[in-house]
């Protein structure tokens, strides 16, 4: 069996694992002489331009936007994929609350973006391929993770890669995180995610509009040519009657969701279905292994926060391994530093999802009418939009 030595071995070429590892290829690895070695091991082959509409896209803040522009991304994908949006528009079905938030009356530029998960991945993985200090892995199937005195080995292959640090961040259903022995809680919302991408007959007005309705949130995400990506969050039940009517019937129960707000929608690609739940790793660290991402956590996408918690993950994991103190990537002390800064914060915010979530199944009438007070109490404080943007956008 062949054994190739690196820094860190990333498992896990997606959004969040691709772009630590263009994060940490422009450091210096230990002793300041040289650049990290990162291999980056992936199930999947590599990704390739698709004519097909991408049904999902991810609200990217500006932390997120700001890893994309520090790795060279961002200026490679065009509107098309990365679309900027200036307000957000959110309203409840069963009493009169609403909020709305405007970038220009936030003194902010843009809300976030929208941007399209594959093709910001395909773009990713280009830029890992022309980096010399990164070598990638593609459509392989790890199948060992042995730990020793020198560090730790992954094998797959009849190849083996030794490395003092290995990164998950291979997903919710994490095989590295498995093979370390950590406990991950997991927690069914009972519900269904629908995505899907439309065409809508008003201008969307670069709004991302978010309605909550009895079976759950429904939003429509704005992107170019006046399309919409849409997360239709409903029970089970429900899911499996929209998934089993056709496109026109649909479209129409659509419309009637977002109280024709847009006008007739059409249906631009097929309908996905996939489950939520609640997931959170119990510790995001043992010996020579660390988690990011959707390996950690993952959340409700009400308010659209996985993405950006990932990046998050990744911001501060490279900032501490990169910090010119370090003497050892797989240092105890500096592990226990990055799970305390980011299972807290991650945990929070999953906690606020699911009480979110619990607060509009409620149809009590002193319920509705609390509910209906409190958003529009938010919506007349500008500052409190302010802060709740700024959560949002990772500050």
């Amino acid at each position: 069996m062949q054994t190739k030595k690196f820094d860190i071995v990333i498992v896990g070429a997606g959004l969040i694992g691709s772009a630590l590892a263009l994060m940490l290829a422009k450091k210096k690895s230990l002793g300041g002489n040289k650049n990290f070695t990162i291999a980056l091991v992936e199930r999947s082959e590599q990704l390739q331009v698709n004519a097909n509409p991408n049904q999902r896209v991810v609200a990217l803040g500006k932390l997120a936007t700001d890893v994309l522009d520090e790795v060279g991304v961002m200026q490679s994908l065009s509107v098309d994929t990365c679309y900027p949006y200036q307000s957000m528009y959110v309203w409840d079905e069963n009493s009169d609350g609403q909020l709305f938030f405007e970038a220009q009356n936030l003194k902010h530029d843009r809300l976030g973006y929208m941007i399209d998960s594959v093709q910001c991945t395909i773009e990713l993985q280009k830029k890992v391929a022309r980096c010399n200090n990164i070598h990638s892995f593609y459509g392989v199937k790890p199948e060992s993770l042995e730990r020793d005195a020198q560090g730790v080995k992954l094998t797959f292959d009849q190849t083996a890669l030794s490395t003092s640090l290995v990164v998950a961040a291979d997903g919710g259903n994490s095989w590295v995180r498995t093979q370390s022995k950590i406990f991950a809680n997991h927690r069914s919302y009972n519900q269904y995610g629908i995505v899907a991408k439309i065409e809508t007959e008003k201008v969307h007005e670069d709004t991302a509009w978010q309605r909550f309705l009895s079976t759950g949130p429904i939003a429509l995400l704005p992107v170019s040519d006046n399309q919409c990506s849409i997360v239709w969050s409903v029970t089970s039940d429900y899911s499996e009657q929209l998934m089993s009517i056709s496109d026109a019937d649909f479209e129409i129960a659509l419309q009637n969701a977002i109280e024709n707000k847009l006008g007739k929608v059409t249906l631009l690609s097929k309908r996905v279905a996939f489950p939520l739940v609640s997931q959170q790793a119990e510790k995001y660290f043992v010996r020579n292994t660390v988690l990011v991402g959707d390996a950690a956590h993952r959340i409700h996408p009400l308010a659209g926060q996985g993405a950006n918690l990932g990046f998050k993950d990744i911001r501060t994991l490279s900032d501490i391994l990169c910090a010119d103190s370090v003497d050892s990537l797989a240092d105890i002390h500096l592990l226990k530093r990055y799970q305390s800064l980011r299972q807290s914060d991650n945990n929070q915010v999953d906690l606020m999802m699911s009480v979110l979530h619990h607060a509009y199944e409620l149809s009590m009438p002193a319920w509705l009418s609390l509910r209906s007070v409190g958003m529009n109490l938010i919506n007349r404080s500008e500052a409190l939009k302010s802060w709740l943007l700024g959560q949002a956008s990772g500050k």
